[in-house]
């Protein structure tokens, strides 16, 4: 309807076959897209986890590629990563696994402990159905974290995927540089293609610091779960650092949300006032690192927000599991950076003059 000298006329919009056609058109590509994606999502979450390794690796073969050629310099540092991460999952996986299924026997346990309590305490866990929900978080952490089989023959069950990604991420390593540098000369435009580079470089060095910087920071908040884990002899320490540090990567509520198991064991074998004080502890740590440890990396990287990586995880965990969690995560992080440095450009671009 529109309004033309006082009178109210009425716009009539034809849909021609043509147009129809396109709609159908794009909306069987769409039908046919998701089908493909889903049917193919394990090689594409391969090539997505071997990118965001090399984009990690990449500074460190840059270095080495200054005293030697790039193909060595890539080999020698995947060797490397390689063998770190060989004794990582041995040394420590293992250890984690075991702790994992400690955690899976004593939770049960634990949540019968505080059910039993005859306090305030006692009364919200069985109104809650405290018991059901934690056989609830151990079947789901049989089934989607450990998988039911311990370290040593999952890795060996999953060796070909390890090896195929090693392959990728080596590829990307050795000619990711040249295929982005093909891809930036389809630009004709001298000035856009330097202000594209200039924009994609920075949007990836600063996701690299934001990736780099966050799992520090939570591996770090880990160990200190594990230590305080250990001092209060509680059982499965290092699952319970395990998912402190899980959590922690996620903003502003990780951290007390990975804290839930250390807080219910020790509720449940050590006593309530040590889990107060606990849980007091946490929730200022948690404080600390959303007013200042994320406000310095987000000043170092990228502002990353609440809303943006809890849904990209959660979404991701739901549909294709842990790695999908990570990797997504990690590509809306550069997505991100990249709309922070499009509006940096526009801000310092000459405006014109009339």
């Amino acid at each position: 309807m529109t309004t033309t000298g006082g009178t109210l006329q009425r716009r009539v919009v034809r849909l021609t076959p043509a147009s129809a056609m396109w709609i159908v058109g794009v909306l069987v590509g769409l039908v046919v897209a998701r089908r493909v994606f889903v049917a193919a999502h394990r090689p594409l979450s391969w090539a997505a986890a071997s990118a965001v390794a090399a984009v990690v690796l990449d500074p460190y073969v840059e270095s080495l590629a200054r005293r030697i050629r790039r193909l060595p310099a890539v080999l020698l540092t995947f060797a490397a990563v390689a063998v770190i991460g060989v004794g990582t999952t041995y040394l420590v996986f293992d250890d984690v696994q075991q702790a994992l299924d400690r955690l899976q026997a004593v939770a049960p346990e634990a949540a019968d402990a505080i059910e039993a309590r005859e306090d305030r305490l006692g009364e919200l866990a069985r109104d809650g159905r405290l018991r059901e929900r934690v056989d609830s978080f151990v079947t789901a952490l049989e089934e989607r974290a450990t998988g039911g089989s311990d370290v040593l023959r999952s890795t060996a069950g999953t060796a070909p995927t390890y090896f195929l990604c090693a392959i990728l991420t080596v590829f990307f390593l050795n000619y990711g540089p040249r295929t982005w540098t093909a891809a930036l000369a389809q630009v004709r435009d001298r000035e856009r293609r330097q202000r594209i580079e200039a924009i994609a470089s920075m949007a990836l060095e600063r996701t690299r610091r934001a990736v780099v910087l966050t799992v520090g920071v939570a591996l770090l908040l880990g160990l200190i779960g594990t230590s305080l884990a250990n001092w209060l002899d509680l059982p499965a320490p290092s699952a319970l650092g395990f998912a402190i540090f899980v959590m922690a990567l996620l903003p502003h509520v990780g951290l007390v949300v990975g804290s839930i198991p250390l807080l219910l064991l020790t509720v449940g074998f050590r006593s309530g006032a040590t889990a107060i004080v606990l849980a007091v502890a946490v929730v200022a740590v948690q404080i600390v690192d959303s007013w200042f440890v994320r406000n310095w990396i987000a000043r170092q990287s990228v502002h990353i927000g609440l809303l943006v990586p809890w849904v990209v995880a959660l979404l991701g965990y739901a549909i294709y599991g842990i790695g999908a969690a990570a990797y997504g995560t990690v590509a809306a992080v550069f997505l991100l950076a990249v709309v922070d440095q499009v509006q940096v450009a526009h801000q310092v671009s000459p405006t014109p003059q009339d």
